[in-house]
């Protein structure tokens, strides 16, 4: 039983630095995009706290129909949005734009998505993983730091040779002795 247990945390440990290495390796390496989404200008397709995964892509690969994220820069601030391209225009000197528009909405957006403003294609869309959104980071913390801790106890066992197991407790052994002193002394009275 203790062997079966110290291999499904060799097992529990070892997937959880994959899934962690792989997260990290998708978004710093490969340019993956991790956002929440937080309006209903998708639905029903995409809802508000469905977390969408997008892909760097070369605008020239990019069709009608396609949903992408963009940037769009207005005032001061910053936004990226998620749409899908309705149209592919060419302005007069040969530059070409995506119109893009929600599938909620009746009208097209206002503005134009050139090619430098594409962030990425949408490749998956994850259900209402968006709520817990806030506390990811401490959950990837929590995380790593129990795949610390299990390799260190892997490690531990390797090199000490499985002697983890504490010793057999002697309460038992205690609890036993005391039951037989009681019985003799109630029968040493009788």
């Amino acid at each position: 039983m203790a062997r079966r247990r110290i291999d499904l945390l060799s097992i529990l440990s070892y997937f959880l630095l994959l899934f962690i290495a792989l997260i990290v390796i998708l978004h710093f390496v490969f340019g993956f995009q991790y956002v929440v989404i937080l309006t209903d200008s998708m639905e029903p397709n995409i809802n508000p706290n469905d977390i969408v995964i997008t892909k760097p892509v070369d605008p020239d690969q990019l069709r009608v129909g396609d949903v992408v994220m963009y940037k769009i820069t207005i005032g001061n601030a910053t936004y990226r949005i998620t749409h899908r391209i309705v149209e592919i225009r060419t302005e007069p000197d040969g530059d070409h734009y995506f119109v893009t528009k929600g599938d909620n909405r009746e009208y097209s957006d206002p503005w134009r998505v050139y090619p430098e403003d594409i962030v990425g294609r949408v490749v998956l869309v994850i259900p209402k993983v968006g709520v817990i959104w806030p506390y990811i980071p401490l959950i990837v913390l929590f995380l790593l730091l129990l795949v610390i801790a299990m390799l260190g106890y892997e490690l531990a066992v390797a090199l000490l040779g499985g002697t983890l197991r504490k010793p057999k407790s002697r309460k038992a052994d205690l609890l036993a002795r005391r039951r037989k002193k009681i019985k003799f002394h109630h029968y040493k009275r009788r």
